[in-house]
């Protein structure tokens, strides 16, 4: 661009381009991608695609941080609910709680005098907290309320696709990115609700063998090696997720059981209550003119935002007292990935990791100095703030370099910490308070990895071509995945209640990848070929592809127990039907994605 004005104009192209939901898919139809024959008062398509401008100044360490309020209670006749829709509720898992979100377009401010609308599941931009159990079976009633298509304006999509990433869910309940949720008003007379099941059992209640005793759930007949602990909610309408989920569409899970239990007095004794805290990353970048927030959705290589943001604050602090917290972080995305340090005085601060993929993780990683965050990642870690003063300030830091387009991480560079563009959250430290809490050296044990239940050793290649991404060649469209004839005989097909061995290499060069499996947590048998040895191995359901060590291919170790349920047959085309994508999300949308189904 040869001037500020030009760029302006760009944007001006962009931003109609998104409003009219063009997505890339159709402008690669229209053939608009790959020239600049586009024009709209001398800007051209490739330029507007690029463009980007300097968010407004903000200064830091002006408002409290926001905890996410609870999710709102509802009881099992406030609304319309078909126990033969779902997997398993009717027979065996029925609903004990109903959690109701209403999805709906607010204003926020990001900081003061930085105000923008956003669409978030309920009053909180990245809330509600959802606290759930397990062996308490609830349904997620979803309401959106967001603006018709016809009314809408500005980037991303009103359909909605709720997801609970990474739960053990029937694939009618999983969120995947089809048979949306049309907003309220919508020209189709379709409804704008819909119920979500989640049985709140852990993966292999409907088959045991393999299981040994001491590890099968008493209640449910899970294995307790699979139980999840931090999960979160976020949109996954197809081709629209990042814009969706950057608008604000996620939200927090922490889920309880007989020893996690939210309680500093029973089971492991972790920090709990008001020392269990959310904190949800993510970077945004804001027009420099109107203040709204900024979005560019035909970002193919990445979205990296200037301005970074803890529970929807733009670096906010939080008193703390002299005591051990629970940090439950979560890198909202779309694609920045996160190093991060607690500071204190130019020098790293101990911590420690009790989780990785939202996972305990066998045993707690103790006086670690920083931890690794790639989108949709999450991690928990401990603080012990009895270590500082009363009146000291110690930060969470980045310590990440990005390349500029969010393709990953800039391998040949290094930042300053203590920068205060790198600096995220300020903890003010107070007087000490009563601390019944403990950090336990040790948790439940790995499943074990059994060869023997291995019946294919399934082959994906992730690619780039033509300015997008591809699985095995294909790239992900809805309109052939939702056609009959696919639906009908899908082409990746996973025997129930089997394994198999997922080889995923990428072909795609220096762009790092984040990859998501839907439905079940894997265990990585080897990177680059090199075995990964038992002490080093977690459940994981992100899978880095690039990044430092420069992986370029993977083994998984994946069980598929459970669903689809043999009685199930109320819309039995869409059973057993899962994804595994991208997380960075621009690449998501930009079709690094595939469809894959159980079958008996």
């Amino acid at each position: 661009m040869s001037n500020k004005l030009d760029a302006r104009r760009a944007v001006e192209l962009r931003n109609q381009l998104q409003a009219a939901r063009f997505s890339r898919r159709e402008l690669a139809k229209l053939g608009l991608i790959a020239g600049g024959a586009y024009w709209l008062k001398g800007a051209s398509l490739r330029s507007a695609l690029a463009a980007s401008a300097a968010s407004p100044r903000t200064t830091p360490w002006q408002e409290p941080l926001p905890i996410p309020s609870p999710a709102e209670e509802d009881s099992s006749d406030a609304y319309p609910y078909s126990e033969a829709e779902h997997q398993y509720c009717a027979n065996r898992f029925k609903m004990k709680r109903w959690i109701h979100l209403r999805v709906r377009e607010r204003s926020h401010e990001f900081a003061p005098g930085l105000e923008s609308k956003v669409w978030s599941y309920g009053d909180e931009f990245g809330g509600p907290l959802i606290d759930v159990r397990y062996n308490e079976p609830f349904c997620l009633h979803i309401e959106n309320d967001l603006p018709a298509v016809q009314d809408h304006y500005g980037f991303g999509h009103p359909e909605i696709a709720p997801h609970l990433h990474n739960f053990h869910s029937a694939s009618e309940s999983d969120g995947g990115p089809w048979n949306w949720i049309h907003p309220k008003g919508n020209s189709f007379g379709k409804p704008n609700l819909r119920n979500f099941h989640y049985s709140m059992a852990r993966a292999g209640f409907d088959k045991q063998k393999g299981i040994p005793a001491k590890w099968i759930d008493p209640v449910s007949g899970g294995d307790l090696r699979e139980t999840l602990t931090t999960m979160f909610i976020h949109d996954h309408r197809p081709e629209f997720t990042a814009a969706n989920v950057y608008k604000g569409m996620v939200a927090m899970v922490r889920a309880f059981d007989e020893n996690d239990t939210g309680n500093e007095n029973t089971g492991w004794r972790l920090p709990s209550g008001a020392y269990d805290v959310p904190l949800i990353l993510a970077d945004k970048q804001f027009d420099p003119d109107t203040g709204e927030l900024a979005f560019n959705q035909f970002s193919v290589d990445g979205w990296l935002g200037d301005k970074l943001t803890v529970n929807g604050k733009i670096q906010p602090y939080m008193d703390v007292k002299r005591r051990k917290y629970r940090f439950r972080l979560l890198n909202g995305g779309p694609s920045r990935f996160y190093n991060l340090l607690l500071r204190k005085d130019g020098v790293n601060q101990p911590f420690h990791i009790l989780s990785k993929s939202g996972n305990l993780l066998p045993r707690t990683l103790k006086d670690v100095t920083s931890v690794d965050l790639w989108v949709a990642e999450r991690s928990d870690i401990v603080i012990d703030f009895r270590r500082f003063k009363k009146g000291d300030k110690v930060y969470l830091c980045n310590n990440l370099v990005m390349m500029a387009d969010g393709r990953g991480i800039d391998r040949g560079k290094t930042t300053n910490p203590d920068s205060v563009s790198n600096q995220i959250l300020e903890f003010r430290v107070g007087a000490a308070a009563e601390d019944a809490s403990v950090v336990p050296a040790a948790f439940r044990p790995l499943p074990a990895i059994n060869l023997n239940e291995v019946v294919k050793v399934r082959e994906w290649e992730l690619g780039r071509l033509n300015g997008m991404w591809h699985i095995n060649g294909k790239f992900w469209d809805p309109d052939i995945d939702h056609s009959p004839e696919f639906m009908m005989n899908p082409p990746n097909q996973v025997r129930r209640n089997s394994a198999e061995i997922w080889r995923i290499r990428s072909t795609s060069g220096g762009w790092d990848h984040p990859m998501h499996i839907h439905f079940e947590e894997g265990l990585i048998m080897s990177i680059n070929e090199r075995q990964v040895l038992d002490a080093d191995r977690y459940r994981a359901d992100i899978y880095r592809f690039g990044g430092n060590q420069r992986t370029s291919e993977m083994e998984i170790f994946l069980r598929f127990r459970d669903f689809p349920d043999p009685d199930y047959s109320y819309k039995s085309t869409d059973s057993g039907r899962y994804v595994m994508h991208c997380h960075n999300t621009m690449h998501e949308d930009h079709a690094m994605m595939a469809t894959w189904n159980i079958v008996d």
